[in-house]
């Protein structure tokens, strides 16, 4: 695995439980290097990000000891054990470990590099990570050219480290989890009174528009991870916890023809909600989406 972090000169990296600074290129650099992936959090980190909510277009693993937790779009691992078990899952290469202080101080050994923000100022943090520059094993791999944020100097360097510690690794790898990841491109269904059809079509909606819309609790990790697992994305894909574009279109056009047909975003699900429970009929459907 990896990981990303914007330090001071010190190595600190943030005082009162938040950030020692924010730069937008900084931001950005992180958004780049992490969109598409899977990143590790504590439960603190969690909520700082805005809203409190998971990091969009990521898959958020966060580690969590609180009985029951569930949260909307994430996986809550419920001890070490746990989230060392789902980090193997995935390619060391998709993973990065995204903080806060004690998950870094932690996860560090098992990462092969680090992508460190180097600021060149003193934040006065209450939270540090290991210098780097002082830890056997690990040397730059890279170096960006030095840049400037309103006169503060800053630059992009990735640490390497020799002998990363290994993490068991699951047999069957995830290695697209594109269904959870991929901009949710509209799918068009047909308004068919068909009570079967509309209750499937319902929860494949919802797990295509909102992959693990309910959250994954420590205590599914805890069953998922029992015995040889399956690839992630194919665990929740048979839950339907996520869909594919192609599979929710294809169990539509089944139907295609029976009934007039109709193309849904995200904005428009509780519309079909209400139709598939039976609450308003397939010409109430048309009109709420000609609004």
């Amino acid at each position: 695995m990896k990981l990303i972090v914007a330090v001071d000169e010190k190595w600190g990296i943030g005082r009162n439980g938040d950030l020692l600074l924010s730069i937008p290129d900084d931001m950005l650099y992180y958004r780049a290097t992490t969109r598409g992936k899977v990143v590790v959090m504590g439960y603190t980190t969690l909520l700082s990000l805005p809203k409190s909510k998971p990091a969009p277009g990521r898959l958020n693993l966060v580690l969590a000891d609180i009985k029951g937790l569930r949260v909307p779009g994430a996986v809550v691992c419920g001890s070490m054990e746990q989230l060392h078990g789902m980090i193997g899952c995935f390619h060391p290469d998709e993973v990065f470990d995204i903080g806060g202080g004690s998950m870094y101080r932690q996860l560090l050994p098992y990462c092969s590099d680090a992508h460190i923000t180097k600021m060149r100022f003193d934040g006065e943090a209450d939270t540090y990570i290991p210098n780097l520059d002082e830890l056997d094993g690990w040397h730059v791999a890279d170096e960006s050219e030095p840049k400037d944020h309103e006169g503060l100097q800053y630059s992009f360097v990735v640490y390497h480290n020799e002998a990363p510690k290994p993490l068991t690794m699951a047999e069957d790898l995830s290695t697209d989890m594109s269904a959870y990841f991929k901009k949710k491109e509209p799918v068009t269904i047909a308004l068919v009174d068909d009570e079967g059809y509309k209750a499937e079509l319902k929860t494949l909606l919802h797990a295509y528009f909102r992959p693990l819309e309910n959250g994954f609790s420590a205590d599914e990790v805890e069953e998922y991870l029992d015995g040889e697992p399956i690839a992630f994305e194919t665990y929740l894909k048979e839950r339907r916890l996520t869909a594919s574009f192609d599979e929710v279109q294809a169990y539509a056009d089944r139907y295609v023809g029976q009934g007039e047909a109709v193309t849904v975003t995200k904005e428009e699900l509780e519309v079909i909600d209400a139709f598939a429970d039976g609450e308003i009929t397939a010409e109430d459907v048309i009109s709420k989406l000609k609004q």
